[in-house]
């Protein structure tokens, strides 16, 4: 009986002697894949990890080392699935295959140091894994700090202000499906705009505060800066707490109607 290996992508079969697979380019292997709906039992949780950008030598890598720790798994193409509950040893598995490949940090260049004290352990392990993906050469020193090859400082730079991006949306809230924020941010211009005139205009209360309610409920919006959008959520709240709290005995009305002139210049701008 001829002995065969298989592609772990499409599934074809090849005699033993070869090496790789004619139509994917990926290594061969003597066992054939998994089928991708016979990754878990009935009632498990799949996930999907996309590879397209992968070379084909580095998929295969990762196929042997998925093999190596009899993780379950299927291929559809360049698309892995796994069962979630093993995203966890999944995630492990990938970014060992990529620090493997990941060269090392030559010390006979100019290097450029990042310091990191400053970031929580959640935002250096997202450093960390942003640079193992863009196969960055780097190492942590003694004191924490960041090392990459001055060659790389660019692309370092953009990768420090796409996770500050990243995690300044995060601050913002879960978003409102079927709200408009530009409507949203309408009503709140035009009704601080009133209550800066009017501290006790009754309308103009109840759409600033149904404006308040779906505005702190709002991602951040596209085409909106994120140090603008914080300040904005600073000022509405600050009129809130102000109408909430009513007139000062001896300065009336003052306090809410300086927090609604400045909610209103805020906003000015976009209106």
């Amino acid at each position: 009986m001829v002995a065969m290996v298989w592609c772990f992508q499409c599934g074809a079969s090849y005699d033993e002697d070869a090496a790789e697979c004619v139509e994917c380019g990926v290594a061969t292997f003597p066992t054939p894949p998994q089928p991708a709906e016979e990754v878990g039992g009935p009632d498990d949780e799949q996930l999907a990890y996309e590879f397209h950008e992968w070379s084909p030598d580095s998929r295969g890598r990762l196929e042997a080392a998925l093999r190596a720790q009899e993780l379950e798994h299927a291929w559809l193409g360049p698309t892995l699935i796994v069962c979630e509950a093993d995203e966890e040893a999944v995630d492990k598995t990938v970014e060992g295959v990529l620090r493997a490949q990941l060269p090392k940090l030559d010390k006979s260049q100019p290097a450029v140091v990042y310091e990191l004290g400053d970031y929580d352990e959640a935002h250096k392990a997202d450093v960390l894994s942003e640079l193992l993906s863009e196969g960055i050469a780097h190492e942590i020193d003694y004191a924490g700090n960041l090392e990459v090859a001055e060659a790389d400082e660019e692309a370092v730079d953009a990768l420090f202000d796409r996770l500050s991006s990243t995690a300044a949306q995060r601050q913002f809230g879960p978003g409102l499906p079927g709200v408009e924020p530009y409507q949203v941010l309408e009503t709140l211009f035009f009704s601080s705009d009133r209550l800066r005139r009017n501290t006790s205009d009754t309308k103009a209360m109840e759409d600033f505060a149904l404006a308040h309610d779906q505005v702190v409920q709002l991602s951040l919006p596209w085409g909106y800066e994120p140090d603008f959008w914080r300040a904005m959520l600073d000022a509405a709240d600050g009129l809130r707490e102000a109408l909430v709290a009513g007139p000062d005995p001896v300065e009336g009305d003052a306090a809410a109607g300086q927090a609604a002139e400045a909610l209103r210049e805020l906003l000015r701008r976009y209106m």
